[in-house]
C-alpha cells in the first residue's frame, strides 16, 4: 500500500504531460498530420481540408523518436521544400509531444488470424530444416558404412 500511494499522487501529473503533448500536436502538426491513420477513409466533407501528411503512427514505424524529434526541432534541415512548420511548438512543449506520440501511436496488435499464420508458417520452415538435416545426417551416416565395408 505504501508504493502505491506515490504512483496514485503521480497520475495526475503523467495525465498533464499526456494533455500538454496532444494541445502541442493539436498546435503544430495537426493542420497536415493526424495522430492515428483512420481504419476507413474518411467521407470528403466540403469546406474542410483532407489531411495532406501521413499519419504519425504510420511515421513512428518507420522513424525513430529520436529521428523524429530531430525534424521537429528543424524540419527545413532535412527536406528544404516542406510545408512543415514547428514554429508554433514551444521549445518545452517538445518533450511533451514527444511523450504523446510514443503513447499515442503505439501499434496495434495484429488480428489473431495474421498471428496463426505467422506461426504456422514458421512451424513449416522448422519441420523442413529438421527433414533436411535428418537426411542430410543419414546421406553421411550411409557414406561412412559404405567406406567401411571397403
Amino acid at each position: 500500500m505504501k508504493r502505491l500511494i506515490p504512483l496514485l499522487l503521480l497520475l495526475p501529473a503523467l495525465a498533464s504531460a499526456q494533455d500538454r503533448g496532444e494541445l502541442a500536436f493539436n498546435k503544430a502538426c495537426t493542420q497536415c498530420h493526424q495522430a492515428q491513420a483512420p481504419t476507413r477513409p474518411p467521407k470528403p466533407v466540403k469546406g474542410i481540408r483532407a489531411p495532406v501528411a501521413p499519419a504519425m503512427d504510420q511515421v513512428v514505424r518507420k522513424k525513430s523518436l529520436t529521428q523524429i524529434h530531430a525534424w521537429v526541432q528543424s524540419p527545413h534541415r532535412f527536406n528544404a521544400k516542406t510545408a512543415c512548420d514547428t514554429r508554433l511548438l514551444a521549445p518545452d512543449d517538445l518533450e511533451s509531444l514527444m511523450s504523446f506520440l510514443a503513447t499515442v501511436t503505439v501499434p496495434a496488435e495484429p488480428p489473431r488470424r495474421v498471428v496463426l499464420k505467422q506461426q504456422r508458417e514458421q512451424q513449416v520452415v522448422e519441420r523442413t530444416r529438421r527433414k533436411k538435416a535428418e537426411a542430410e545426417a543419414k546421406a553421411k551416416q550411409s557414406q561412412s558404412t559404405n567406406q567401411g565395408k571397403k
